[in-house]
């Protein structure tokens, strides 16, 4: 899947987009001086990304691929980590030799180089789609393109317990559609009985103390599946949970796809309430964006990481 293509939205009735961003010309310039260049997002020095993700300001984003030949372009839509054997993982763009400018990247969550667009995949946020943009040192047009990093996620969601959603499914390659990648598991997939996932897919599989299950999220090891329900029963929120109680666990994983078994890792959040209507506006509004942009292959708005995972008890 190359990735000539910038900005695209394939469930959305255009194919052409116009935003605005405010990018400072004087800053152009001077990016080498002062300043890491290793950057996990957009420098605000160079331009302002809101809230939204998108942008602001009044200079012309230009999202048309025909139009923008600098947009960075790194030889696939997708990039996979590798084994750290011999070193982290970096891809560089494969346009733009000898041009130069300033790289931007959003939402947060990759390790992209501002003046090279060497991208550090091992030190990324994987399972991420992201936009990646250049400002060429002399204009204000910024070209933009997509890239996803490999991986596993789970989607943002509110699981009521008493309706029987009560499973967490992985996704991989920021795809909510795609078939799972790892076989199916039940619920007797756990490493305490003994089980450390297959030559497909093996999640859960860290040191003894250090795994997502030894803190009673019950993540299948060879599907990845969490058991919300189960994990409430044994203990995950304590003896008696209540509103609001939040914990943040890491999982990790390896996958025989490109990145050949390299291990990973995904931290989740996860909140309980006792009953939905207990739950407030504000993160169902923020669990439905991030959902309407996943299900329109467009970058999540705002913070990807940890993806949120609500548990209700009951429905009202």
């Amino acid at each position: 899947m190359k990735s000539k293509l910038c900005i695209s939205f394939p469930l959305l009735p255009f194919v052409l987009l116009i935003l605005f961003v405010a990018c400072k010309k004087g800053n152009h310039s001077d990016a080498n001086t002062g300043t890491d260049p290793v950057e996990t997002g957009v420098d605000s020095s160079i331009t302002k990304i809101d809230s939204t993700g998108l942008s602001a300001g009044n200079n012309l984003l230009i999202v048309n691929a025909p139009q923008c030949p600098n947009a960075p372009n790194y030889g696939d839509s997708i990039v996979f980590t590798k084994p750290r054997n011999g070193g982290d993982k970096f891809v560089e763009p494969l346009n733009n030799a000898g041009v130069q400018g300033t790289y931007l990247s959003w939402p947060e969550g990759l390790k992209i180089n501002r003046n090279t667009g060497a991208i550090n995949v091992s030190q990324s946020e994987s399972g991420v789609r992201y936009n990646i943009a250049f400002i060429k040192k002399g204009t204000q047009d910024t070209c933009v393109s997509q890239l996803i990093v490999a991986g596993m996620t789970y989607l943002d969601h509110i699981f009521v317990l008493d309706q029987h959603d009560t499973l967490a499914k992985p996704i991989f390659n920021a795809n909510p559609f795609g078939a799972s990648i790892c076989d199916a598991s039940d619920d007797t997939d756990y490493p305490d009985n003994n089980s450390n996932g297959n030559s497909r897919c093996s999640f859960d599989d860290a040191a003894p103390g250090s795994k997502a299950n030894d803190q009673h999220l019950r993540v299948r090891s060879t599907s990845g599946i969490i058991n919300l329900k189960r994990s409430v029963a044994e203990g995950l929120f304590g003896t008696s949970p209540r509103n609001g109680a939040t914990r943040i666990i890491p999982i990790e994983y390896k996958l025989n796809d490109a990145s050949q078994r390299a291990v990973q890792r995904l931290s989740v959040q996860v909140i309980y309430y006792d009953k939905a209507s207990n739950i407030p506006l504000s993160l169902q509004q923020e669990v439905s964006n991030k959902n309407l942009s996943m299900f329109n292959y467009r970058v999540v708005n705002g913070k990807p990481r940890p993806p949120l995972l609500i548990i209700a008890g009951l429905l009202r």
